[in-house]
């Protein structure tokens, strides 16, 4: 698990401005759960709110950082990914700056270099958002 002093970009290739995942909560072989505050200067708030592409993006990090957290107990590299398809995408609110935001994914399968995942994303006690994605690991 992440420790207080990692740098979650020793789990993900993204880099400043678009890293959009703060911490790694949780891990296990099939779920993870990762933290965001939602900062003014992060690059997808707009008027104060936190716009739909950053919810997406922190899901798909969250999925990244399971991935180079799976990695890491292995010694292999961060690995490249790539969003394919983003399927039953529904968005119930859009998150004030301030807000710390949990998004929860679940690996559902993974076939021939696509990874499928399940991500919610939560603000407090409150569903904000909720996804299915296909993720294409490694180099295009």
């Amino acid at each position: 698990m992440q420790s207080q002093d990692d740098d979650i970009t020793s789990y993900i290739p993204q880099r400043i401005p678009m890293v959009m995942v703060d911490r790694l909560l949780y891990c296990d072989v099939k779920t993870a759960i990762g933290l965001l505050e939602v900062r003014e200067s992060n690059i997808f708030v707009h008027n104060g709110f936190l716009q739909e592409a950053g919810i997406v993006e922190f899901m798909a990090q969250t999925a990244a950082a399971f991935t180079g957290y799976q990695n890491k107990k292995t010694s292999k590299p961060v690995s490249q990914g790539y969003i394919g398809a983003i399927k039953n995408l529904v968005i119930h609110s859009l998150p004030a700056v301030n807000s710390v935001l949990h998004a929860g994914i679940t690996i559902e399968n993974e076939i021939v270099g696509y990874t499928l995942v399940s991500g919610t994303v939560r603000s407090e006690d409150h569903v904000i958002a909720t996804c299915e994605m296909r993720i294409l690991i490694g180099e295009l």
